[in-house]
């Protein structure tokens, strides 16, 4: 009996083992890469609103709302970015259809969060990089196709990379951070940022909800900023203790429904952002974490 049970440990110690892998983060690696680099200067953040069956339809009052948010947001920003001795511009736009329709994807599945997780992480990003791109094709196809001396210079983007490129060169920026907007106000699900860690696809996100709290956070990591509490990306409940008791108050942690006002930007945000060249060494530990990869 013993040895039958120790055959079944062992079994599932192998199948444990197989099907999935620890990824280690080092959120340096996300520090001045892809799209946002540093968080200075002129930077254009580009809003696609997005419906899908399971997130409740973008109303022309919940459009405004959001735009409302936006500018409270980027106000807040750039005042924070004064603060610190920084020149920052931020400039905002969005794609919106006829009579204030937008654009209709579903998401690969019924939410942000199980999107990311199902079947598994890594397809869950293909997924989510498959559903983005497919979405900034039907926006950019109604993009005037600019000519200089009859021959196009910019074509129609036909994923989220050109349509990057198009704004950058349009609005004359360098940095553009592409949000993708679902309208999740009632109900519970995740934003998410992709991409911020390699080079291997532009970087954007996934924007559930409306507060201007959510809307700066997610603005940070686009530019390099690691979340402080638990996400997909912060797995390591000694490091999340850590992150609370060195920046309770900081936006990176969760900023669901909280007042932007009464947050902060952490000396650990400052340094990913490019706001600061050196971080102090008791906050070293929280530049890295671990993901769980599931096969």
């Amino acid at each position: 009996m013993k040895r039958f049970i120790r055959i079944i440990l062992l079994t599932l110690v192998i199948i444990s083992f197989t099907s999935f892998s620890i990824d280690r983060i080092n959120f340096n690696e996300g520090k001045s890469k892809n799209v946002c680099k540093e968080l200075k200067d002129n930077v254009l953040l580009y809003m696609i609103f997005v419906d899908s069956k399971q997130t409740s339809p973008w109303t022309e009052f919940d459009i405004q709302t959001t735009l409302d948010s936006v500018s409270v947001a980027v106000e807040w920003l750039e005042k924070k970015a004064r603060s610190n001795d920084i020149s920052l511009n931020i400039f905002s736009d969005y794609h919106i259809g006829e009579e204030f329709t937008t654009i209709r994807k579903r998401l690969p599945e019924e939410s942000v969060l199980k999107s990311i997780n199902e079947p598994n992480f890594k397809k869950g990003m293909e997924n989510l990089n498959d559903w983005a791109d497919k979405i900034a094709r039907q926006a950019g196809s109604s993009f005037p196709t600019v000519k200089k001396d009859g021959i196009p210079e910019i074509e129609q983007p036909r994923n989220k990379e050109r349509l990057i490129a198009y704004l950058r060169d349009k609005h004359n920026v360098e940095y553009v951070a592409l949000f993708y907007m679902l309208n999740n106000y009632f109900k519970e699900d995740i934003s998410l940022p992709i991409n911020t860690m390699n080079t291997k696809d532009v970087e954007f996100a996934i924007v559930s909800y409306k507060y201007p709290s959510e809307i700066v956070h997610n603005l940070l990591h686009l530019f390099g900023a690691a979340d402080l509490d638990e996400s997909p990306y912060r797995r390591n409940k000694r490091n999340i203790e850590l992150a609370d008791q060195f920046f309770p108050d900081a936006v990176m942690q969760d900023p669901y429904a909280k007042n932007i006002n009464a947050q902060s930007i952490s000396e650990l945000t400052k340094y990913l952002i490019g706001w600061k060249d050196d971080l102090e060494k008791k906050y070293k530990n929280l530049l890295k974490d671990n993901i769980i990869i599931n096969f």
